[in-house]
C-alpha cells in the first residue's frame, strides 16, 4: 500500500492514536505533571533547608512566568507589570488570612486554601479589567500601561495603611494557624459601668467645703518635721564587730563524706535514658518550614503547568498564536482579537496571583518593597532568557533568576569585590545576557536548543 504525502504516518503516530479518545490529551498531561511532581518532591525531601528555599523560589518564578509565556510569547503582548499582579495575589492572601475566620456565606472554618482561592479569583478579576484596557493598545502604549501598573499597584498599600499595612506591610504566619488568627479584641464597657466610673470621678474631683485645707495646715519647708538621727551609744558599732577578710567565717570541707566508687552499681543506670541513637530520626521527622514552603510552591507550579499545557496545546493556544501572527487575518477567520488578548491577560494574571500568594508564604510577609518594579523586570528577563514561547523556558528562566545572583556572590567572595560591585553585578549580567539573547538567539535558550537539534536531525527529503 502506497501512502501519499498527506496520509503518510509520522514518527509519533502510535502516541497520537493513544490520544485520540476523548480526554486523552488531558489524561496524558495529568500523568506527565504528576510524574514531575513526584520526582521534584522527592528531591525536595532529600535536600537541606537552604536548597528547599531555592527550590521554592524557582517554583514560584516558574508559576509567574508560565503566565508571561502565554501573555508575551503566545499572544504577543508586552507586559512590564506582572509583578504588580503578583502583589494582588499576595495582598489578597494576607488580608483574607488575617481578617476572615469563616468562609463568607458558607460558615466553614477558614484556612490557607481558601486564601489561595480568593487570591486566584482576585488575580482573574484584575486581569480582566486590565486586559479590557490593554486590548485597545499595542506597542509602547501597552508597555506604558503595564509599567504604570507595576509602579502604582504596590503604592496603593501606602494609601490604606489600616488594611494593607502601609510601608511596613503585613506579617503572616505559615502554615496557616489551626483555628485561624486570633481576633483583635477592643476594650468595651457597659453603659452602666461607664456611668458609675463617671459619677465616682465627678464626686472625687470636686472637694466639699468641709474638706478644704487652710494655709496653716499646708506642709512647707518651715514646718517640715525633722528627726534626730544622731546615733546613740547603744547603737554604736566597734571596729572588732565589723566583718572583714580576716574574720570572715569559713567552713571546713575536709569533714565532708567521701563517695566510695565501689559502692556505685553501673547496672543501676538505665541505658535507654542516655540512648541518643534515635536523635537523628527525631530531627529528620521534625517540621521544617522551608521544606513545607517548597512543597507548596512545587504543588502550585505543577497545577499551573497542567493548566498552561492544556491551554497552550489546545484550541485556545491556536487562537492566541493566530492573533499574535496576524490579528487582521484572525478576525477574518472569525476570531475576536480583543477577546483573545483579554483572555491571555486573565490567565497570566491568574498565574501571577498564585505566584504572589506563594511568595507571601515564602517571605511570611507582604509589602510594597517585595513587589516593586524590579520584580516585574526580573520576570520579563527570565522569560526572554529561557524562551518566551516555551513553558520549559519559564522553568529555565526561574532557575537563572535564582542561581545567577548566588553565583555572582560566590565570585565576589573569592575575588574580594567591593559591596557596590557585588550588588550591581547581577543586574549588569542580566542586561548583557538579554542583549546577547535578543541579537543572537531570539528564541531564548530553549529556542536555540530546538534549532540546533532540528539541524542535527534534519534529513534529506527522500520523496514519495
Amino acid at each position: 500500500m502506497e501512502y501519499s504525502g498527506i496520509t503518510r504516518p509520522g514518527r509519533y503516530s502510535a502516541m497520537t492514536s493513544l490520544l485520540r479518545f476523548p480526554g486523552g490529551r488531558l489524561v496524558s498531561h495529568a500523568l506527565f505533571v504528576i510524574i514531575i511532581w513526584l520526582f521534584v518532591m522527592r528531591i525536595n525531601d532529600a535536600v537541606d533547608p537552604l536548597a528547599n528555599y531555592y527550590i521554592a523560589l524557582v517554583a514560584m518564578y516558574a508559576t509567574a512566568m508560565f503566565g508571561m509565556v502565554i501573555l508575551v510569547g503566545l499572544s504577543g503582548q508586552v507586559s512590564l507589570g506582572n509583578g504588580a499582579l503578583m502583589a494582588v495575589g499576595g495582598y489578597v492572601f494576607a488580608v483574607t488570612s488575617l481578617n476572615w475566620q469563616t468562609v463568607p456565606f458558607l460558615g466553614l472554618p477558614w484556612n490557607g486554601l481558601w486564601s489561595m482561592g480568593f487570591a486566584a479569583v482576585g488575580g482573574i478579576v484584575v486581569g480582566l479589567l486590565v486586559g479590557g484596557i490593554a486590548a485597545r493598545l499595542r506597542g509602547p502604549y501597552l508597555a506604558g500601561l503595564t509599567l504604570g501598573l507595576a509602579v502604582g499597584v504596590p503604592a496603593i498599600a501606602n494609601r490604606f495603611p489600616e488594611l494593607l499595612g502601609g510601608e511596613s506591610g503585613l506579617m503572616i504566619t505559615v502554615p496557616y494557624p489551626d483555628g485561624g488568627y486570633a481576633p483583635v479584641e477592643e476594650a468595651a464597657f457597659a453603659d452602666s459601668s461607664v456611668e458609675a466610673v463617671a459619677a465616682e470621678s465627678a464626686t472625687t474631683a470636686a472637694p466639699s467645703a468641709a474638706a478644704s485645707v487652710s494655709p496653716d495646715d499646708m506642709l512647707t519647708m518651715d514646718n517640715f518635721p525633722t528627726t534626730d538621727v544622731a546615733p546613740s551609744a547603744a547603737a554604736s558599732v566597734s571596729p572588732d564587730d565589723m566583718l572583714t577578710m580576716d574574720n570572715f567565717p569559713t567552713t571546713d570541707v575536709s569533714a565532708a563524706p567521701s563517695i566510695d566508687p565501689s559502692v556505685v552499681d553501673p547496672g543501676a543506670i538505665d541505658p535507654s535514658a542516655t540512648d541518643l541513637s534515635g536523635a537523628g530520626d527525631l530531627l529528620a521527622s521534625a517540621f521544617i518550614i522551608e521544606r513545607w514552603q517548597a512543597g507548596l510552591a512545587i504543588t502550585v507550579a505543577c497545577i499551573a503547568a497542567f493548566i498552561a499545557l492544556n491551554l497552550v496545546r489546545g484550541r485556545q493556544g491556536r487562537v492566541w498564536r493566530a492573533v499574535r501572527d496576524d490579528s487582521v487575518a484572525a478576525a477574518v477567520a472569525g476570531i475576536s482579537p480583543a477577546k483573545a488578548k483579554v483572555s491571555a491577560f486573565a490567565v497570566s494574571s491568574l498565574f501571577a496571583a498564585l505566584a504572589g500568594a506563594v511568595f507571601a508564604q515564602i517571605l511570611s510577609y507582604v509589602g510594597p518593597g517585595a513587589f516593586g518594579l524590579g520584580l516585574s523586570l526580573s520576570l520579563l528577563v527570565g522569560v526572554v532568557l529561557g524562551g518566551r514561547s516555551s513553558l520549559l523556558g519559564a522553568i529555565i528562566g526561574g532557575i537563572l533568576l535564582v542561581w545567577l545572583p548566588e553565583f555572582v556572590l560566590s565570585l565576589a567572595e573569592r575575588g574580594g569585590w567591593e559591596d557596590q560591585i557585588t550588588n550591581n553585578a547581577p543586574n549588569l549580567i542580566y542586561g548583557l545576557l538579554v542583549v546577547l539573547v535578543v541579537l543572537a538567539a531570539p528564541g531564548g535558550i530553549v529556542g536555540s536548543v530546538q534549532q540546533i537539534v532540528a539541524k542535527l536531525t534534519r534529513r534529506a527529503p527522500t520523496g514519495v
